[in-house]
């Protein structure tokens, strides 16, 4: 027999199954399925394999309900955006709607135009696609109501997914010149309120991939340069955190408590470099003892990298110090002389410490800027650009490129244990926990089983063969994986 709890953390104040994961991290957007699921922990091609169903090109996550799976894919040979509804049992494809998309929005190389999770009350099933806007659909895939909003013009693409606050559905589409949170009538389809969100000063900020999550009738959002609330009712800001952070990966809530990884390349990528005369002898090209533009290299001479990330990764080349040319020329004399070039690391340490960076635990509420006083502890070691992060049994677990895991205690932010989970390589999906473990999930297609306890605890790394960016989804005793071009589920047969 289904059980049915009441959710308050999402704010729909509906009755939601406790099998299910309706959302982008499920219920609350907290990354947690049931205490009691007894979820496999070996699995892949033919190991507790339930069933794998082909499906477009996708990098959003599976949203569960009752007998049905909500998946969003994308077809690049006819540049076709769909919504897909799969039965729950058996995977078989149910229905699935075209977006009326006539514009694709432009996407980092890695990424997709279908990379958004969808939401749904059990009633209605709520999409956000970044070339056209919201859309939502009965159950039977009848298309009920559409709010266009054209293609998003983000340089790397949308990257959020919706939520469900009460009868609202908000979506962010925080990029520049004009960043802005959307709140439209959920039965409906009408504009209920537009929030203009401020314009960000962080050098090299402009765009945040964010999804919004919710505190009693606050919207959090993780933006480029802070972390912020936004009153459910009308969009006004409330109270805010100033950071030093790209905003892109969610935040998670949890006992009054919001954990962001407010990321910085600044804060723990500095790159050792070679001595000034080194670099003299093998660029200075006229020979007059300092550096032009021009003589820099393209390729070299890095002050920051993200660790753990291959260079060959499309955007993810380490910042050089031709990048930061300008900003190093103190003299504004067009050239870096010895003394500039010997102040990097101190320009590199004012990056990173000019806000708060880390592992950020800060206090929820408050009116107006509450860097000073809300912030209540920062880990500024292996923090994730992308995955958000788990909070688990009193603990908080960040998985970083590379696989790194970093478990932390949740109330004082002293560590617990940092260690490799031998799966190597770039992470783009959330941990998640249920039942006794953590999973975390590399691009590569590796699966790792962690047990929940006070030590790093590597249970099994399961390989599917196949890229992984979306966050898996724990519903009940089953996993359900959506792979680059497939959905599987995994569980007790």
């Amino acid at each position: 027999m289904k059980k049915w709890i009441l959710c308050s953390l999402t704010g729909t104040f509906l009755a939601l199954g406790a099998d299910d994961w309706p959302q982008f991290r499920g219920p609350g957007g907290m990354g947690l399925g049931s205490e009691t699921a007894t979820l496999p922990t070996e699995f892949g091609p033919g190991e507790a394999q339930l069933w794998k169903t082909e499906l477009p090109l996708g990098q959003g996550s599976p949203c569960v309900w009752g007998d049905r799976i909500f998946v969003t894919g994308f077809d690049p040979a006819v540049k076709k955006i769909e919504i897909i509804a799969l039965d729950r049992k058996k995977g078989a494809i149910v229905w699935r709607r075209t977006v009326p998309a006539t514009e694709i929005e432009k996407v980092h190389e890695i990424s997709s135009p279908a990379t958004s999770t969808p939401v749904t009350d059990g009633k209605l099933i709520y999409a956000y696609i970044g070339s056209y806007g919201l859309l939502a659909y009965a159950w039977d895939g009848t298309p009920v109501w559409e709010y266009p909003m054209g293609a998003a013009k983000s340089p790397y693409g949308s990257g959020t997914s919706p939520i469900l606050v009460r009868d609202l559905v908000i979506v962010t589409r925080d990029y520049l010149p004009d960043p802005q949170m959307v709140a439209v009538g959920k039965n409906d389809g009408k504009l209920a309120w537009k929030a203009n969100l401020t314009k960000s000063t962080q050098p090299g900020s402009g765009a945040a991939h964010a999804t919004p999550a919710l505190w009693r009738d606050q919207i959090i959002l993780h933006r480029p340069a802070e972390v912020s609330a936004y009153a459910s009712k009308d969009g006004s800001k409330l109270w805010w955190v100033n950071t030093n952070s790209s905003g892109t990966s969610t935040a998670s809530i949890g006992d009054g408590v919001v954990y962001v990884t407010a990321f910085s390349v600044s804060g723990d990528g500095t790159v050792p470099r070679p001595p000034f005369s080194e670099v003299l002898e093998k660029y200075d090209a006229n020979k007059d003892g300092k550096l032009s533009e021009s003589e820099l290299p393209a390729r070299d001479l890095y002050l920051m990298k993200r660790a753990g990330v291959p260079d060959t990764i499309p955007g993810a080349q380490p910042f050089t110090l031709k990048f930061f040319f300008r900003r190093l020329d103190l003299n504004n004399d067009g050239f870096i002389d010895e003394s500039e070039y010997n102040r990097a690391d101190e320009f590199v340490r004012r990056m990173s410490t000019s806000a708060a960076g880390g592992l950020l635990s800060i206090r929820a509420g408050g009116e107006g800027d509450v860097s000073a006083t809300a912030v209540e502890w920062a880990e500024k070691r292996n923090v994730p650009e992308v995955t958000a992060p788990l909070t688990y049994r009193g603990r908080v677990y960040m998985v970083t490129s590379g696989g790194i895991v970093s478990c932390v205690n949740a109330k004082t932010g002293r560590s617990i244990y940092r260690g490799r989970v031998n799966a190597p390589g770039t992470y783009f999906a959330s941990p998640v926990a249920a039942g006794g473990k953590v999973f975390v999930t590399s691009a590569e297609g590796i699966i790792t089983v962690l047990g929940g306890g006070e030590t790093l605890e590597i249970l099994a790394n399961n390989d599917l063969g196949e890229a992984i960016y979306g966050t898996p989804a724990l519903a009940e005793s089953t996993i359900y994986v959506r792979s680059s071009q497939h959905l599987w589920a995994f569980g007790q047969q």
